[in-house]
């Protein structure tokens, strides 16, 4: 990649006249010249072969730009027909921000369904020199993102994904970790939901008379009906998940909470939001105190949990009894 703004801004020229059908062919005398016309100083041809060998390098040191030397036309032409390193004209702060999503849509290469994402943004890699392989020493040293795991039933993600376009109900055998056995179930899909590196099917169960989640790494012996059926006029995928703190649904309607929570994690909550409904209540040097409208399902009673003795539930009582009998129950495994 260039080094200064004048080596950038010289590919750019060089750029621009390789693909001038005007002006095919250009020669070295020419580029420098072009060069020197828009920096406003002296470029010599040696600097112009010199950056022609840059631009030819693999990412992330060039562009692997295919220039190749015509000896019929005594000049120089892209080997690849409509090839640019321009194509898209980012600043140096949308280059950054393609940068990190490029990192971040990579780290799904292994699910089938967003193969294609693959093959674009190594397209990306080989134009614009992105290095999104794990070898950019930024990313790997001073920028760290979350790893996404390849777990059992990303597989399914696809399969999924054509039942919902289709209308079609999946049958499948699901394994309940609780009863430590697997049973028949089927669904009608809806939506496919991410929660912590692993993957959900909601979608409306018949059997149970009600929306049910599955996670996919506990599906196995998947099949795809061939009935079609009616889309529920009460599933909405923007609000469904409004008032959960995870994945798990709940037959109970969301509830006020309220909670004191104590330093230094009240300032770790005001920073970091329990649930995009909190809100601040009461202010104190020591403490503060929120409400929040959410499920009281288990995901919201492990999240209250994990702050331990700096969170005190002030309300609603069917979730204070409930957290006081975790307590009690965790102080007897102490004993």
């Amino acid at each position: 990649m260039p080094k200064n703004k004048s080596a950038a801004t010289r590919y750019r020229v060089i750029d621009q006249m390789l693909n001038d059908k005007r002006k095919p062919f250009p020669n070295l005398e020419q580029l420098a010249a072009k060069c020197s016309s828009v920096l406003k100083t002296d470029v010599s041809t040696s600097t112009i072969e010199k950056d022609i060998r840059a631009m030819r390098e693999e990412a992330p040191m060039g562009y692997s730009a295919p220039i190749v030397y015509s000896k019929v036309e005594g000049g120089y032409v892209y080997g690849e027909i409509g090839f640019s390193i321009a194509e898209l004209n980012l600043d140096e702060e949308e280059w950054s921000a393609l940068q990190f999503a490029s990192q971040l849509l990579y780290q799904y290469k292994e699910v089938p369904i967003f193969s294609n994402f693959k093959n674009a943004i190594e397209r990306i890699n080989t134009r614009f020199a992105l290095d999104l392989d794990g070898d950019d020493k930024m990313l790997d040293e001073l920028v760290q993102f979350e790893k996404s795991v390849h777990t059992k039933g990303m597989d399914l993600i696809e399969f999924i994904y054509e039942a919902i376009k289709n209308k079609q109900a999946l049958k499948f055998q699901y394994k309940n970790i609780y009863k430590g056995k697997s049973s028949a179930a089927s669904l009608i899909p809806y939506l496919i939901k991410e929660n912590r590196n692993r993957w959900y099917v909601i979608g409306w169960s018949e059997q149970k008379g009600k929306y049910t989640t599955y996670a996919l790494d506990r599906m196995t012996d998947l099949v795809i009906l061939n009935n079609i059926y009616k889309r529920r006029s009460d599933f909405n995928a923007s609000t469904f998940f409004q008032h959960s703190t995870g994945i798990m649904e709940s037959n109970t309607k969301p509830e006020e909470v309220l909670l004191t929570i104590l330093k230094p994690i009240s300032d770790l909550v005001l920073l970091e939001p329990l649930h995009a409904t909190q809100k601040l209540i009461i202010e104190k040097t020591d403490r503060v105190q929120i409400s929040l409208k959410v499920l009281l399902n288990e995901e919201f009673t492990f999240k209250i949990l994990g702050m331990g003795a700096f969170c005190l539930v002030d309300k609603p009582a069917i979730l204070r009894k409930k957290i006081k009998g975790a307590i009690q129950k965790m102080s007897t495994n102490y004993k």
